[in-house]
């Protein structure tokens, strides 16, 4: 079965960079998915990019939690810099974690097995 991660990036680097662990991943016989569509009713979990948030991640997470097909899917925050209120804010959201994007690389390939 295939499971489908939802990314919400604007980081071209970051996408690229998870389509290629998630490739190696599946040639080793695990099927992922990394999708950008939001509204997908199917997803397993999700990755939230914050970098470029203007506030609407915060929102889609927090109403993301509140009704729907993704009320109960883990979201995880990443973010190049974290800071103590960064992650405050986040975690205020809803995500489950918050991570650097370069301690996410770190154990992306764990992870990504979850």
């Amino acid at each position: 079965m295939t499971r489908k991660i939802l990314l919400v990036s604007d980081d071209a680097g970051f996408k690229n960079y998870l389509n290629t662990v998630t490739l190696t991943i599946t040639k080793l016989n695990h099927q992922i998915t990394i999708i950008e569509d939001k509204s997908d009713g199917n997803i397993d979990w999700a990755i939230i990019d914050f970098d470029a948030d203007t506030g609407n991640r915060h929102i889609f997470v927090r109403e993301s939690r509140g009704t729907g097909k993704l009320q109960n899917i883990k979201f995880v925050a990443v973010l190049t810099e974290v800071t103590d209120e960064k992650k405050s804010e986040i975690f205020a959201s809803g995500c489950d974690s918050v991570m650097s994007k370069d301690e996410f690389k770190r154990v992306a390939n764990s992870i990504l097995l979850i």
